[in-house]
């Protein structure tokens, strides 16, 4: 078993104790990538280059980490438009920043929240997006981005007020500080994923036209293009851009980190335990939370997944979001 414990595999776990088998002590991975999964992805890779790059190259090196990456045109053309809106509205808020780290890797010690002891079975791990210095006051702050296909303006939305329980920056202010950072906040960038479809051909036997030979307005006789979208697209970010993205602070005190390590001990005990008795329950509440489980096929036809080596792959790196040289597992 794997000795780290990064959030997604809390995530997991917490979600679903067979899809956390599966995924981190069995090693299975699904072939096919969700849309919203690959998405994120590809605009995080986007984003990754951009925080990198000097100032006069950050949407060239933006678009150039995500060229090619997409599942089609479309998707690729949502991607763009996404960073290209996102340069406009933050490229001159740069110079408030001092980069201090990109994408780093971090192992820590979880510790026990009453004694203060390590554990001697798992590590806390991760890879924050990025760490800056505000060059005003000089406080050090994490840099979460995230996209989202829930509203985001508001900041009273269920969105925002779930982060001042979120998991996810309490790992990663504890992270931050084993990188030698002592973090003040936590600079949350929200990317809304665009809601807007390609627009398709009407069916033939579906198509009205005027008296003069023409499809109604809101017909089309041919599919639009991957171009045509991406104006489409372009008109609507500019139209209302703080629908789109929202940037704001995320604290955190210590009563909250104390909270977190107090979670992630009880979590780890149990995982520890279920992987002893060899207990992975199966919870059908968390099948269909997201869209589908990418082991529905597994859990509902109680197959193996190397049954279906259509659908699933076996890996070797379990945590292959980490740069993992130097780290033991």
């Amino acid at each position: 078993m794997s000795n780290l414990l990064t959030n997604s595999r809390l995530r997991a776990w917490r979600d679903c104790k067979r899809r956390h088998r599966l995924l981190y002590l069995d090693g299975w991975r699904p072939r096919r990538e969700d849309e919203a999964v690959s998405f994120g992805r590809l605009v995080h890779l986007g984003l990754e280059g951009w925080w990198k790059a000097a100032p006069e190259q950050r949407l060239y090196e933006a678009m150039l980490r995500i060229s090619g990456r997409a599942h089609d045109l479309f998707q690729e053309a949502a991607v763009r438009e996404l960073l290209r809106a996102y340069d406009e509205r933050y490229a001159s808020a740069m110079e408030g920043y001092e980069v201090l780290a990109v994408e780093a890797t971090f192992t820590a010690p979880l510790l026990n929240p009453k004694t203060g002891a390590a554990s001697r079975t798992f590590l806390l791990a991760g890879k924050v997006d990025g760490i800056v210095r505000e060059r005003a006051t000089g406080r050090v702050l994490l840099v979460e981005a995230k996209t989202t296909s829930e509203p985001i303006e508001d900041a009273t939305t269920s969105y925002w007020r779930r982060l001042a329980m979120d998991g996810q920056v309490s790992h990663y202010y504890i992270g931050s500080e084993s990188l030698g950072f002592s973090v003040e906040g936590c600079l949350y960038d929200v990317l809304l994923r665009p809601r807007l479809k390609p627009l398709k051909a009407t069916p033939e036997a579906s198509r009205k036209y005027t008296k003069d030979g023409r499809l109604y307005a809101a017909q089309r006789e041919v599919d639009e293009t991957p171009e045509e979208y991406a104006a489409r697209l372009r008109a609507d970010i500019a139209e209302a851009p703080a629908k789109y993205f929202q940037r704001r602070e995320v604290p955190r005190t210590e009563d909250d980190l104390r909270d977190y390590l107090f979670d992630a001990w009880a979590e780890a005990r149990a995982m520890r335990e279920a992987e002893r008795s060899g207990a992975s329950a199966r919870n059908p509440e968390a099948c269909h939370r997201f869209g589908q489980c990418a082991f529905w096929e597994v859990c509902a036809n109680n197959l193996r997944p190397e049954s279906a080596p259509d659908l699933y792959e076996l890996v070797t790196n379990v945590h292959g979001e980490l740069d993992l040289q130097g780290v033991s597992e």
